[in-house]
């Protein structure tokens, strides 16, 4: 990590410039907190005006100090700040937090200052931070940058945690400490990257992954600037064993990419961010309060053995909606051995000993349920004991909490609380947070905490899958393809066929005497499609022909298809038609699609001519190993009909498995030179695969060829 970051996040000294002695002004609120917080380290004031300023010595500019700030807080105009960057850079300043908006948020011109101040202080070796930042928080090292309303709390209210916070909205990030201090619990740090002109979340993620004190980072997200250095930050946390929970705001449909190819337009914005957050073992979530307790749940948990779930609780009602959360987020609840049923017998009056357990009557011996707890936390099926309190007698409350306390104590094995037990109860959920349990009082943070779990464990045993290589015949195909360029279907489809991908047996063919051979040859029935770098999507422009059975059908479609694109696109270059084995079946849609942030993205979907409409889709950052492909595919609902639905044949699986593996090698070898990759349909017929429609857009190729 630069040095200049680290100057910038833990400062060994502050320059605030643009302060004055009035309290309502940024710089007066900084230098406040900073004493208030406990700040021991020196803090100078810089003013023109040189003010008179209790609590820190004013100069008029940062050349006058008596050695360069590690930090410089910028409670400035807009327009001053060019020159103090400059000044900045000259003194040689860590770094710089930017308040003040009015920049790339408002309008060209304030998009071309925000340029011009970021090139400034990359210019003199100054991190940025900013604009529109709400500054750092690091309460325990009395830290605090920042004029934000929660620090307006008792200072033994902004407590110190486990969770480090990146947000890109201050006024968030002010309501999860305040959430934090409400709970009796803290974070670790915070900060506030706004508008990102320099120092982006990923250079923060990778730093927290670092941080001592932070054993989870919860990220307010509203956009990713840098796919690569985001996910570089996150594949650091990830090898430093820190779990990652993200809240994705601003998913509105005008936020969505404006793409007219089918892949591009499946990739809505939150469907890609859930998708790299997924590949990545970041636990994704929907508002900024089930962020965090999602966050201090799994910061509070050790990384469990395994991924088996055992969940004890005294409701019936509580249980059933729990076990249907959990099958459908993929949570797995092992039924109890045959040892374990045993052992719950006599602990059971009305309740079944199944997994989750319904302990029923049990509440009138409240001294009995931690032992059942305690039978759960035996069994080696379960990974993760959860334990569920709803309304109780508030007389077993103490006793109860104080008892799971201990035996969390006593456990290598994370044990969960889901404390639904209301107000009479209080005292019990207080109890369980002061000593530091793991508590969540919602059944959908809760899940999302198993999950994120189960996904650190993976993250931490599995290694990067490698992605096996081509021969050199299809390295010599991508030299040879031209650069920035739609390739027609035959030209497409020699590139797959060259990477083993299955495409139909056709013939290109230049006149309708050539498509009849072609044909003939074939063997009937056959498809035609007009051939045209002019037309990429044929069935818009009617220029598809399906199941022709003679000769004469194959006339009849040369011409009509002709006559067809002729009409919907004037002026359209038709060179031929492509004669293909016509092969009916369930259809799926596989391809590559690059998102301008993280690049490109491996689809799997189900498929035809209703793909966008459907939008039953699925994308994973490469590579994807075939367990993985497996995943995706199952998740579909389109699956189904891939199982034998009604009738159907079942369709081959692994195959399918297989041919996405396959893709997402594409995707990792050649992914710099794929604008796009889209299959559509791609079709099981005859007893395997085939990809019967191919769009390949290329990218011009990079430096290295």
């Amino acid at each position: 990590m630069p040095a200049a970051l680290s100057r910038l996040l833990r400062p060994e000294s502050i320059a605030i410039v643009g302060l004055s002695a009035d309290p309502a002004k940024h710089g007066q609120r900084v230098l406040t907190f900073l004493r208030r917080f406990g700040y021991q380290k020196p803090v100078w004031g810089v003013n023109p005006n040189t003010p008179e300023v209790p609590g820190a010595e004013v100069f008029p500019r940062l050349r006058d100090l008596s050695r360069a700030p590690d930090a410089i807080v910028l409670a400035i105009p807009p327009p001053a700040i060019p020159g103090v960057l400059e000044e900045a850079g000259e003194v040689g300043a860590g770094g710089a937090i930017l308040f003040s908006g009015g920049f790339a948020e408002a309008g060209k011109e304030g998009a071309s200052l925000q340029a011009r101040i970021r090139d400034i202080a990359r210019a003199g070796g100054v991190r940025l931070l900013g604009p529109n930042s709400a500054g750092i928080v690091h309460a325990a090292a009395g830290t605090v940058m920042s004029f934000l309303t929660c620090l307006e709390r008792p200072a033994g209210e902004i407590r110190d945690g486990p969770v480090g916070l990146i947000t890109q909205s201050g006024g968030n990030g002010s309501f999860i400490h305040n959430l934090a201090a409400d709970r009796g619990s803290g974070l670790a740090i915070s900060v506030s990257t706004g508008n990102e002109a320099d120092v982006q979340a990923g250079e923060i993620l990778e730093w927290l992954a670092g941080h001592p004190q932070v054993r989870v980072v919860a990220m307010l997200i509203e956009t990713v600037r840098d796919g690569e250095r985001f996910l570089n930050g996150a594949r650091k946390a990830i090898a430093a064993g820190r779990p990652m929970v993200a809240c994705k705001i601003g998913n509105s449909e005008s936020g969505r990419r404006a793409v007219q190819t089918h892949t591009g337009a499946l990739a809505g914005a939150l469907r890609v961010y859930e998708a790299v957050f997924e590949s990545l073992g970041i636990v994704s979530t929907r508002s900024p309060e089930e962020m965090f307790e999602v966050a201090e749940v799994l910061a509070r948990a050790p990384v469990p053995k395994d991924d088996g779930v055992g969940v004890v609780t005294h409701s019936g009602g509580t249980a059933v909606q729990l076990a249907d959360r959990a099958d459908e987020a993929g949570v797995s609840l092992p039924a109890p051995s045959p040892g374990l049923q045993e052992r719950l017998g006599p602990f059971l009056q009305f309740g079944a000993a199944a997994n989750p357990a319904d302990l029923g009557g049990i509440v009138t011996q409240p001294e009995r349920f931690p032992e059942v707890v305690r039978c759960f936390l035996d069994e080696p099926a379960y990974g993760t004991v959860v334990v569920v309190s709803t309304p109780h007698p508030p007389s077993h409350t103490e006793g109860r909490a104080r008892a799971l306390v201990k035996l969390a104590q006593e456990t290598a094995k994370p044990l969960i609380h889901l404390w639904l037990a209301g107000g009479q109860a209080e005292h019990g959920l207080r109890i369980l947070r002061e000593a530091g349990a793991s508590v969540a009082t919602g059944m959908d943070p809760l899940v999302r905490a198993l999950r994120g779990l189960s996904a650190a464990r993976r993250m931490r045993e599995e290694r990067p899958p490698e992605a096996a290589g081509f021969g050199p015949a299809l390295h010599e195909k991508f030299r040879a393809a031209p650069g920035a360029a739609t390739l027609t279907e035959p030209e497409g489809k020699a590139l797959l066929r060259e990477a083993g991908i299955p495409v139909p047996p056709g013939r290109f063919v230049a006149s309708e005497g050539e498509a009849v051979e072609a044909a003939g040859a074939l063997g009937f029935p056959v498809v035609l499609k007009i051939v045209s770098p002019d037309v990429h999507h044929k069935t818009e422009v009617e220029g598809v022909r399906l199941n022709l059975r003679g000769p004469e059908e194959v006339r009849a479609a040369w011409r009509e298809t002709r006559e067809s694109v002729r009409k919907r696109s004037p002026g359209a270059r038709m060179t031929g038609a492509l004669i293909e084995r016509f092969l009916p079946g369930v259809e799926m849609i596989l391809g590559i699609a690059r998102d301008p942030a993280f690049g490109p993205l491996v689809l799997v979907g189900t498929g035809g001519v209703l793909a966008e409409v459907l939008e039953d889709v699925r994308f994973a950052l490469p590579p994807v190993t075939r367990a993985r492909a497996a995943e995706l595919i199952h998740a579909l609902k389109g699956a189904r009909l891939l199982e034998g639905f009604r009738g159907r044949p079942k369709a081959d699986l692994e195959g399918l498995a297989d041919l996405v593996e396959t893709i997402s090698r594409l995707a990792v070898h050649f992914g710099d030179r794929f604008e796009e990759l889209d299959l559509n349909p791609v079709v099981f017929s005859g007893g395997r695969w085939h990809v019967l429609d191919a769009l390949v857009r290329l990218r011009a190729p990079g430096p290295e060829g």
